[in-house]
Formats: structure tokens, C-alpha cells, sequence
């Protein structure tokens, strides 16, 4: 099986993905070539390209049939301990990659592309062990394991809004090119704020609510409404004090995150509406949860003292109380 059978495949994952097709194998890549007798062309004989993919691992393999029933060798593999990753923009985030090959000198490339659009990141000779391109805020890890393979990882430091995408790590030589696809997500959770905070209203007044959620990404964000007893948290009908809703459009920041802001006009309120809790529901990809801001409705003539309110009437009563003995021994 040859580069196949030194691959280290995890233990008892399920195999999400295995396709084989035909290829004719090329050997052009970012540095020219001298002629190898093993060279496809040389060689001869039918080729395919196999791809497995499990969680967690993916890899690919250059496969040549030479004709003989049931035989085929892996000239060169390829694979990923990160087929797909998800993290926040902020922290280094690198992006494996190894490949198995016979003996001599290879080139890398690294590419990222995302919605049409390619860019080449990074570029290595191991003949001349020279990185002639590399762009700001990329690393190339290098290193020879055990079993002739040999790591080529990229490092982003820090991973950015841009990033989001997909990532090509092809390996070039002699034998032949291959490469392997990394699937990158950038998840930056959003925040939220509501407003005014605290909520007072005169009664037979109404009032407009404010829930701004700033700084996430991806783009698609669900904000939804809720209002819900003071007292038995339970929910209570919208309809019965909110007029209208409404939703800004999306503004994208120059660090690539998303804001916008929803608003709820409520209409004139009642005393028995005091103690009523207004919810801002906001659901995201990068949250576990949905996220829940809320603000008490304050009617105005209709509470009673707050504990602050008590506390600062008893300090006030206290002051008094001295000066009364002082000016009157």
C-alpha cells in the first residue's frame, strides 16, 4: 500500500466520506521539475485519487494501478487532523497538515478561498528551504515525524473575520501533486444591550425599546420579543401593550463583525402593566444559548420605595436626628 500504510487513521470513527475517481496525475507545481522515473507519465499504468474523511481526520490519497488485478500502491497521501475547525477571531489557530511521500525535495503551497474569491497565503521550496511567499499574519510549522511524514501545518496568528472559508494545502513533487481541503468557521458571539435601563413610564404614556446587538459573525442573528410577568416569570401576550416592532439593517464593521439594532415602541402603559419584564431573545451560531436581556417596566406614582429609597430615608432620618441634639443639648 505503500504512502497509504504509514498513515496513522484514528481508531473506531465512523467514515463520513470515501469517494475514488480517475485522475491523470501532474507533476507542475510553483517550481519546475527535472524528469523522475517516478513520474506518472514514466510510470505508466492507471491512477485514481482516493479521499476518506471521518471527524476529525481527512485524507487523500494518489493511488496507481498497474494493471494487475486487485493491485494498487499509494505513491503519495495526504491528510488533516483538522478537516474542520470552528473558533473565535483573536487567538493563533493552526491548520494541520502531513503528507507521505518517497524521499526528495517537494513544494508546498497554501490558498485560501472563500465566496469566489483565492488568495495565495503562503509558498515553500524544501529544496532550498526558502518561504517565498508569505503573507503577514501566516506561519509555516515544519516538522519530520516518525515514518517519513512530514508536517507542513499553517499557523494564522491571530485568526481574523477573514479567514472565514476554505484552506488548500497541496504538496507538489515529482510523483505527483495532491492536496487536501480545511474547512475553517470564525464564530464571534454577539453582544447585546437594551434600552433605556431602568424603565420609567408616566402612566398613559408610551415608551420605545432599544436592543442593540453589535460585534458578531456570522451575519444571519434572530432577535426576538418577550414579555413576561414580574412576579410569576410567566409569559404574557406582546400584542396586548406592544404597538410595533421594527429592525435596522446590518452595518459590518471594519474588523469584518456585524451590528444592527431591533426596536419595540410600546404603547400608552396602565398601572397594571407596572412590573412587567421586556425581553431581548437573541440567537446566534456562535451561542450555546440563546442570549436574554431584559428590563422591568416602571409606572411611575404606582411603586412603592425601593430598598435604596428606605435605605437613604433612614441615613437622612439619622443625619437629622444628630444635628437636632447638637443645636438643641
Amino acid at each position: 500500500w505503500g504512502a497509504l500504510s504509514k498513515l496513522w487513521i484514528p481508531p473506531r470513527r465512523p467514515l463520513l466520506k470515501c469517494e475514488l475517481s480517475s485522475t491523470l496525475p501532474t507533476s507542475v507545481g510553483p517550481q519546475p521539475w527535472h524528469p523522475s522515473p517516478q513520474s506518472p507519465p514514466t510510470l505508466g499504468g492507471s491512477w485514481w485519487l482516493l479521499a476518506m474523511e471521518s471527524p476529525g481526520y481527512a485524507v487523500s490519497s494518489l493511488l496507481k494501478a498497474p494493471g494487475a488485478p486487485r493491485s494498487v500502491t499509494a505513491s503519495l497521501s495526504i491528510f488533516t487532523l483538522t478537516p474542520e475547525l470552528r473558533s473565535s477571531p483573536g487567538s493563533p489557530l493552526d491548520l494541520h497538515c502531513a503528507f507521505v511521500a518517497p524521499p526528495g525535495p517537494f513544494s508546498l503551497e497554501w490558498r485560501h478561498q472563500h465566496q469566489g474569491n483565492g488568495q495565495q497565503l503562503l509558498t515553500y521550496h524544501s529544496a532550498t528551504n526558502q518561504v517565498p511567499l508569505a503573507t503577514p499574519g501566516v506561519q509555516l510549522l515544519l516538522e519530520g515525524t516518525a515514518g517519513d511524514i512530514r508536517e507542513v501545518t499553517l499557523r494564522l496568528a491571530p485568526l481574523e473575520i477573514k479567514h472565514q472559508g476554505t484552506f488548500i494545502c497541496s504538496i507538489f513533487l515529482p510523483q505527483g501533486e495532491i492536496q487536501q481541503l480545511l474547512e475553517v468557521q470564525v464564530l464571534e458571539p454577539p453582544k447585546v444591550s437594551l434600552h433605556p435601563s431602568p424603565l420609567v413610564v408616566a402612566p398613559g404614556f408610551g415608551a420605545e425599546l432599544l436592543c442593540d446587538t453589535s460585534n458578531y459573525f456570522p451575519l444571519e442573528v434572530e432577535v426576538k420579543w418577550q414579555r413576561c410577568s414580574g412576579s410569576s416569570k410567566s409569559l404574557l401576550p406582546l400584542e396586548d401593550t406592544l404597538l410595533q416592532t421594527w429592525t435596522s439593517s446590518p452595518h459590518q464593521g471594519a474588523n469584518g463583525t456585524f451590528s444592527k439594532s431591533s426596536g419595540a415602541r410600546l404603547g400608552p402603559v396602565q398601572p397594571q402593566h407596572h412590573g412587567d419584564v421586556y425581553v431581548c431573545l437573541v440567537s446566534h451560531q456562535a451561542l450555546a444559548k440563546p442570549l436574554r436581556v431584559e428590563v422591568q417596566l416602571e409606572v411611575a406614582g404606582v411603586a412603592g420605595p425601593s430598598i435604596e429609597d428606605m435605605v437613604g430615608l433612614f441615613l437622612l432620618a439619622y443625619i437629622l436626628c444628630g444635628l437636632w441634639h447638637c443645636l438643641c443639648p
